[in-house]
């Protein structure tokens, strides 16, 4: 079969859910205009859920080495007109392996690197994150926040937010997996709280048993997964505790309260940024500093505080990125 976009992007713990979702957002559009789509994937693990009923077909590589992984990619040139790679830590590597044979389409996040490619895209709101090395008469670079890929259920359910006067409902979510379990250490102050809060779990969290046992302790705590509609979930919530990668442009779409804990020193550098905009708090790394945590959400339940942040995230990103990087690969 022959397939007008291919995506080259990775699954499981190390990688997050982000640069799934990303590459969703853009492959459903692409879909919408009866174009044929491929996933070319490391594992389908922990995504197939998202997949259901989606003309999005699969390629699982054989290959562990990426070296070997681009070889792999190769032998697809006959089927696939341009390909999408999301793969920051080997961008470099696929684009300048690659550059003869398909036409090339980076998604980015930590630039830092040579790309060679027609299309270059980082959403990033922090400014170290954008230097790259290329070719300026055929790469077309498009970077800043207007671009960062959200799906299109964030700009639906943007006129459904409203600010509530009081925090009441909360929601915890560490992306895919969060793989330093956070939301277990953090979930111990709210036992004897009286919000109700919901931890959000990814497609690839292998805490869920550690998580239940802490949950049973409190009935106004409880667990959900596999959640179709995530931008409906996070607008039913008053504050939402996360890390700071894909998930906080979501949330600055969205206007909600965020209070950021950084999963890695890149994610710190996005909250920091975000709450120097006047979007969301900086935590910093988890310490279990439960009397700290204390004191930030006491200090956003300021209605005025938190009125602030909803106009200046909602300002920040407007959700349309998708629609205009779609423009640009299509032509």
């Amino acid at each position: 079969m022959q397939y007008d976009f291919g995506f080259r992007f990775n699954v499981g713990n190390e990688v997050g859910a982000g640069h799934f979702f990303r590459c969703l957002s853009i492959a459903e559009k692409l879909i919408e205009k009866k174009l044929n789509v491929i996933f070319i994937i490391n594992d389908k693990n922990g995504i197939e859920s998202y997949l259901k009923n989606k003309k999005i077909s699969l390629y699982l590589l054989n290959e562990k080495n990426e070296e070997k992984r681009v070889l792999e990619c190769k032998k697809l040139v006959k089927n696939i007109s341009k390909l999408i790679i999301d793969l920051p830590s080997h961008n470099e590597l696929y684009s300048t392996k690659l550059k003869n044979y398909f036409k090339i389409i980076i998604i980015d996040d930590i630039g830092n690197k040579k790309i060679s490619s027609e299309i270059l895209v980082n959403g990033s709101i922090v400014n170290e994150f954008q230097n790259y090395s290329f070719n300026k008469t055929k790469t077309k670079y498009f970077s800043g926040s207007k671009y960062i890929l959200l799906r299109s259920q964030f700009v639906k359910i943007r006129k459904e937010v409203k600010l509530q006067k009081k925090i009441k409902k909360i929601l915890v979510v560490f992306g895919g997996s969060d793989e330093k379990n956070i939301a277990k250490k953090i979930l111990p102050f709210f036992l004897h709280k009286s919000y109700n809060i919901t931890v959000l779990l990814g497609p690839s969290n292998k805490f869920k048993n550690e998580l239940e046992e802490i949950v049973s302790k409190n009935k106004l705590i409880k667990i959900v997964s596999n959640e179709d509609n995530i931008a409906k979930l996070f607008a039913k919530h008053d504050l939402i505790i996360s890390s700071s990668g894909i998930t906080s442009y979501e949330l600055a779409c969205l206007g909600i309260t965020s209070l950021f804990i950084p999963m890695d020193e890149y994610q710190e550098k996005t909250s920091k940024k975000f709450e120097k905009l006047g979007f969301g708090v900086n935590y910093g790394f988890w310490d279990n500093d439960f009397k700290k945590l204390e004191k930030i959400i006491f200090a956003i339940s300021d209605f005025s505080k938190r009125e602030k942040m909803y106009f200046l995230g909602r300002d920040l990103i407007d959700g349309l990125g998708t629609d205009r990087v779609l423009k640009e690969i299509v032509k």
